[in-house]
């Protein structure tokens, strides 16, 4: 069995590997619409955009998803009153 890549592009010289919205999708389980909502608000992963189209750097893909690993659904309240502290100082 073939191993699932999800990337489509490479860098020539080795440099960066590039996926595009339907990777990205395949990768996260989700749908190509809520990646544009995330773009169009400004949350999920930074992304290169000329034209029409757009892609994902791997390296921010990867950052992204270590930014926002959790052990439970609280630690991102604990994390919010932080930052709230942080601002009122």
């Amino acid at each position: 069995m073939k191993k699932r890549q999800f990337y489509d592009l490479q860098d020539p010289t080795g440099g960066k590997i590039w996926l595009t919205p339907k990777s990205l999708s395949i990768r996260w389980h989700t749908t190509l619409g809520t990646l544009s909502q995330w773009r169009w608000n400004g949350v999920g992963p930074l992304y290169f955009k000329k034209g029409k189209g757009v892609l994902y750097d791997l390296q921010e893909v990867e950052r992204f998803e270590n930014d926002n690993m959790r052990q439970s659904t609280s630690q991102f309240i604990e994390l919010i009153k932080k930052e709230e502290d942080q601002e009122r100082r």
